[in-house]
């Protein structure tokens, strides 16, 4: 580029079109791109590709895995023509990320911001195992070395298939961007739209928007200019922590991003139908329908524990169910939801050994992604016979099927009274996994809330106790419902 442009017209400066790539080869006399050296293998692994749009107009870009499910990248990158505003929703041209191991996941959502050039791009299998990058908490001073990262054009390469990073000083920053300068002969270039640009810490605090391409393969030989401009990310911590959460807590039978509601009815005749209820965008319910219906009497309607859950990963509300068969065994199955919202068939994966002497009366089951793979989890509390009381998970996989039941914390013996314990799940400190969370009536009339972290492999540690409710409150036990 020959000078720095107005938004409307330099907001694609960046990005790779798949045309260039297509042409092969360099045209004579284009200068070679001086972006820095390429990374060390697994240095940013949380840096990814993207590909949106046909092979002949497509555009690449580069984004940051910041949680299972979503990365962050550039609005620009989607935006139909240069300028334009991107709408939230689905994507408008197919779009593909490319991940650390080569595994590529298209994008099924955009919750883009309006202050600013980023957006967060919904993953529509959750990268599990991806590394996530560290967001910084505040912004570099001016002078701060920083260094960025991304899939742009390189010296003998259009399309690099590793990231390379590059060396920049801030110059100054506003509420919303940085502008920085490369350092040496060091820019960013096509393809570099939306890469993270880290503090020296290798903490994220922008994403990569535009830039004068000073030496990029293809640009104007006379332009040597390295400065670029990036928009802020310090700040946005509140935004991506709400937009993770509210897509964590959705019950969406058809992935569509609002909450359904799903009936389980037991017919006269003794079947079961699972009937789902759509909700409309104004809020409102449609009709019940009916998916998968068991035939009647082939299950026992006391012998059905259910669980709802994103099971596979897909972002559609599935149904689990653990069921006791006449054997004595326990068997973990799994319905999924289809793309119209229906429950369909169940299948059983695990299956509790007969003599494993289970009792099914003991057994409380919940739900919850407890290991943070972005899939959700069956969680059991059972109350052992000698009075202690296990939290066990069973981790799902893949396909939606549930693993072995394996045990974290042990209440001891008679420590606990299993009458006076109200239980809830959820992600209680931010950390993408879901936990177990306790009001437990104590025996001089207090009632506390008690907190058991989930840990990395997805078991529940050993509560800990914050917010009590005074003795004299006078709170009715029997009163209390806890959600």
């Amino acid at each position: 580029m020959s000078a720095l442009r107005p938004r409307t017209a330099r907001i694609s400066g960046l990005l790779v079109t798949a045309t260039a790539v297509a042409a092969g080869l360099v045209p004579a006399g284009s200068a070679h791109a001086v972006s820095g050296p390429e990374a060390a293998a697994g240095q940013h692994a949380s840096v990814v590709k993207l590909n949106i749009g046909d092979e002949a107009n497509g555009r690449g870009c580069t984004g940051a895995v910041v949680d299972v499910s979503w990365v962050l990248t550039a609005a620009s990158c989607f935006a139909a023509t240069p300028g334009t505003t991107v709408p939230a929703g689905a994507p408008a041209l197919k779009t593909t990320v490319t991940l650390g191991d080569g595994k590529r996941v298209d994008v099924s959502e955009l919750v883009p911001r309006t202050d600013r050039d980023v957006v967060l791009a919904r993953l529509a299998t959750p990268a599990g195992g991806t590394a996530r990058i560290k967001q910084a908490s505040a912004a570099p001073a001016a002078g701060a070395d920083l260094t960025a990262v991304g899939f742009g054009r390189t010296k003998t390469e259009w399309v690099p298939g590793k990231t390379h990073t590059g060396a920049f000083t801030l110059n100054t920053s506003s509420a919303t961007t940085l502008t920085i300068t490369g350092k040496g002969t060091d820019s960013l270039c096509k393809g570099d739209t939306g890469g993270p640009l880290l503090n020296a810490a290798g903490e994220l605090v922008g994403v990569n928007s535009r830039s004068w391409q000073g030496g990029c393969l293809g640009t104007d030989p006379a332009e040597s200019r390295t400065g670029a401009v990036s928009v802020r990310t310090d700040d946005l911590g509140g935004w991506m922590e709400e937009t993770v959460r509210r897509s964590l807590a959705q019950r969406d039978a058809n992935g569509d991003g609002r909450s359904d509601a799903v009936m389980v009815y037991h017919h006269a005749d003794g079947s079961i139908g699972f009937y789902t209820s759509l909700a409309k965008a104004d809020g409102g319910f449609g009709d019940f329908t009916v998916g998968y219906t068991v035939p009647a009497n082939s299950w026992d309607r006391n012998a059905m524990k259910l669980i709802t859950g994103d099971f596979n990963g897909d972002r559609r509300t599935d149904m689990g169910m653990m069921y006791r068969q006449p054997d004595g065994t326990m068997k973990m199955y799994t319905g999924l939801a289809d793309t119209a919202g229906h429950i369909q068939p169940f299948t059983s994966s695990y299956a509790t050994p007969a003599n494993a002497g289970w009792d099914w009366n003991a057994i409380q089951l919940h739900s919850g992604d407890v290991n943070g793979d972005g899939r959700t989890d069956a969680v059991m509390v059972y109350h052992h016979a000698d009075g202690s009381i296990g939290f066990y998970s069973s981790l799902a996989k893949a396909d939606g099927g549930f693993g072995d039941f394996t045990v974290g914390y042990t209440v001891p013996a008679n420590s606990w009274d299993r009458n006076a314990m109200k239980l809830i799940t959820g992600d209680f400190n931010g950390d993408r996994r879901t936990d177990m969370g306790m009001m437990y009536r104590q025996p001089d009339g207090t009632m506390k809330m008690y907190t058991g972290l989930a840990d990395t492999a997805g078991h529940i540690q050993p509560f800990t106790s914050s917010y009590a409710t005074p003795a004299n409150a006078g709170w009715d036990w029997n009163a209390i419902r806890l959600h």
